[in-house]
């Protein structure tokens, strides 16, 4: 059994049980995961010196790690954005990376550190305080100052420029600047990781990036770095951030098995693949060649020569939010074939009994119900062995892709019972969450407390909303499937908030009694 250690980017479920649940589907790879209480909340950083003790503890038993570096210096994704830490205490932080490498020589570490975002909204949820007043004129400020870096800004956008640096308090932009400034130094520090062979390789997400602003201006100065020291196939920098636990679980999966995946991927629009997602700064495809090439797979050309398909719903002509689509336009008809992209998965099954994945990135944060109630009609979400689409489109899609990747391997876990079925729940779990939550009971939330309850802020109204998600989500899969699947109750258990707030959520999903393959 294969022992790999596992730092996530922050205690939610995607990022915290989503690669345990892999392990789990796999048969010689067991992960270890520092205890949930140490891995703190929202802006209560994890106890990363009792995490890091955690790690040195299990280094000698493990012959991979899977480190987050955001977890392991800042305390997880949202304090890398809140942080007051300086780059000297940063650096004696990201001194134990040498530790690790010599209790164990020969571990594997494959570390990930994201490009921190600039949210472009006024909410503090996730960022400084400042955040809810002055956050989307920093984020303006910043696309702009590196706009005009770049000598791309007109006359007007220079003068927006100097009206939003007038409007912003200089000691809330000094704050912004200066934690930006360590967050660059870490992760070029992280670089030099990699040229001493601490790190085997870094991925280095990009976190709700865009062409200009900060996430650039970072990656900029990393390219620079990576070419200086002809690390080009060490160092792997893409937009995503949440789904890069399960990306790099798998990338593991594939070295240990010396599996090289050939992906076969089909779209469902012309124009889809050349379409910048929302949130991300480059085309559709060149993303996910790179989540292809960071779990350690090849974009395959031939569907028969390929070991799975990447089925992927994507936009017709430009992406809209789920909460949008209820006043949807026509390109989601005319820009889009539902239909032969559902009849082809249905043909791949009955064709080559490989594995599919379905990644529904037509829409951001959440499902595009037409297409997931044809899907269900047409019999393809009985079909298939993964199906994903929340948040990011490669948030979406590096999921999808890594249970897809692991499926195929185990020939879709055919005359397994006990794998069948979880894969079978780990893939119905996700279809109520992305679809059923995040398209219709959380908007259906929204509506009808109508800011009677704050989402970011629970409190004393916990109970009373998970009530409203639990009732919710139980009519809807009885409204969708009738309450049952390939047989067996689907039997919703154990609902709980992340952050205290309703965009998070997690539950599990039971299917016993389901008929095996």
């Amino acid at each position: 059994m294969v022992k790999v250690l596992y730092v996530p980017l922050d205690e939610r479920a995607c990022n915290y049980y989503f690669p345990q649940n892999l392990a789990k589907m796999t048969d010689n790879i067991e992960l270890l995961v520092p205890p949930y209480e140490k891995m703190g909340m929202l802006k209560t950083p994890a106890d990363y010196e009792s995490i890091w003790q955690w790690i040195f503890d299990n280094a000698s038993l493990c012959d991979y790690a899977i480190l987050s570096v955001d977890t392991l210096v800042y305390g997880n994704i949202v304090n890398s954005r809140t942080h007051h830490r300086t780059c000297e205490e940063c650096e004696q932080t990201l001194n134990n990376f040498r530790t690790l490498k010599e209790m164990n020589p020969n571990i594997k570490i494959h570390a990930f550190n994201l490009v921190a975002r600039v949210a472009g909204y006024d909410n503090a949820h996730e960022d400084p305080e400042y955040w809810d007043t002055c956050g989307k004129n920093i984020w303006r400020y910043t696309c702009l100052m590196d706009k005009i870096d770049r000598q791309h800004a007109n006359e007007a956008e220079k003068a927006e420029f100097d009206d939003l640096k007038s409007k912003i308090p200089p000691e809330y932009l000094k704050d912004f600047l200066d934690r930006r400034v360590v967050d660059q130094f870490t992760n070029l520090y992280c670089i030099e990781l990699v040229k001493e062979n601490i790190f085997d390789v870094l991925t280095i997400p990009k976190d709700d990036t865009a062409e200009y602003g900060y996430a650039a201006i970072d990656q900029s100065a990393i390219a620079k770095k990576v070419r200086e020291n002809r690390l080009m196939n060490r160092v792997l920098v893409y937009p995503g951030a949440d789904e890069v636990g399960c990306v790099l679980f798998t990338r593991i999966f594939n070295l240990v098995n010396q599996y090289t995946p050939r992906i076969y991927v089909r779209y469902s629009s012309v124009l889809g693949p050349q379409i910048v997602p929302s949130y991300e700064d480059r085309p559709l495809h060149e993303s996910i060649k790179s989540q292809i090439t960071s779990l350690g797979g090849v974009l395959e050309d031939s569907a028969n020569c390929s070991d799975c398909m990447l089925a992927v719903n994507s936009p017709g002509k430009y992406m809209i939010e789920s909460s949008e689509q209820f006043s949807k336009d026509l390109t989601f008809s005319s820009h889009i074939n539902m239909h032969e992209i559902l009849r082809y998965i249905s043909y791949y099954r009955s064709a080559y009994q490989k594995a599919v994945g379905i990644a529904e990135v037509s829409v951001a944060n959440g499902c595009e119900n037409e297409f997931m109630d044809y899907a269900l009609i047409t019999g393809v979400l009985h079909e298939v062995q993964a199906v994903g689409g929340w948040n990011t489109a490669q948030n979406t899609i590096g999921v999808v892709l890594a249970k897809t990747v692991i499926a195929s391997y185990y020939h879709c876990f055919k005359g397994d019972s006990e794998k069948y079925q979880l894969s079978e729940e780990i893939k119905v779990r996700d279809i109520v969450c992305d679809w059923l939550y995040q398209s219709n009971v959380l908007f259906q939330f929204i509506l009808s407390t109508n800011n009677r309850i704050n989402p970011y802020h629970l409190e004393s109204h916990y109970d009373e909303t998970k009530l409203f998600f639990e009732n919710g989500l139980n009519e809807l899969i009885k409204e969708k499937f009738n309450g049952c699947y390939k047989g067996a109750p689907i039997v919703l258990k154990n609902l709980r908030f992340n952050w205290d707030g309703v965009f998070y959520i997690d539950f599990e999903i039971g299917l016993d009694g389901i008929a095996a393959e």
